[in-house]
């Protein structure tokens, strides 16, 4: 009787063991398909190197000549990193940085006029955002793949847009909130030529203009 007892639990033991195997398994398997998703277009972070943290002054005045436009800022703080006049930029890069938290430009023709977050009302600025999170790797478009579990881009923040939009802020070295705040994003319709900086660095800002783009930027 007592071997049988012995057999019994040796065996339940086994079967302990094995479910516990399985299961680690699948949780790696599991944790591994959640970073198959592309790397992002760009993720540049901004670690301006000593001789770009410190622009001329002759050169934080230059200005390039052509029909240009101010850019609306949004952001209050210290200005810590700055481009220079003639600099091309991309979207997905910054066009600035406020208290070393750099500004993106974004894709898009309407103007970033609130916070989009989790539960925020619908509007097509929701949508604007995700085609960008779309397009710079962050997540997959569901039109594109016929996944019904890829982001579908309308007007709804769905936790799936928060996911995007906190995997977007890990890669930019940003606290991963899930929130982009109005002063977070430049949205322009094509990417910028940089003509005049209208502050300087160390200047404290409070919105107003930090910089004015071409209006027909280089090829």
């Amino acid at each position: 009787m007592r071997k049988t007892l012995t057999t019994i639990v040796v065996l339940l033991l086994s079967i302990a063991c094995a479910v516990v195997i399985v299961i680690g398994i699948s949780g790696t398997s599991k944790k591994s398909k959640s970073l198959e998703i592309a790397a992002p277009i760009s993720s540049r972070i901004i670690n301006p190197s000593a001789s770009s943290s410190q622009v001329s002054q002759s050169a934080e005045h230059a200005a390039i000549e052509g029909p240009s436009q101010r850019l609306a800022n949004a952001a209050a703080g210290t200005i810590t990193w700055l481009p220079k006049p003639g600099d091309l930029i991309e979207f997905g890069t910054a066009l600035y940085a406020v208290d070393h938290k750099p500004i993106i430009l974004m894709e898009g023709s309407l103007p970033m006029y609130r916070d989009i977050a989790y539960k925020v009302s619908d509007g097509p600025d929701v949508a604007q955002l995700e085609r960008n999170l779309v397009n710079l790797g962050y997540v997959a478009d569901e039109a594109t793949t016929g996944n019904s579990s890829d982001l579908t881009v309308d007007h709804h923040v769905t936790p799936l847009t928060e996911s995007s939009i906190r995997s977007w802020q890990l890669s930019l070295g940003l606290t991963s909130t899930g929130v982009v705040k109005q002063g977070d994003v430049v949205f322009r319709p094509e990417a910028v030529q940089i003509s005049e900086l209208h502050v300087a660095l160390g200047e404290v800002i409070e919105a107003g203009s930090v910089l004015s783009v071409l209006l027909n930027p280089e090829e």
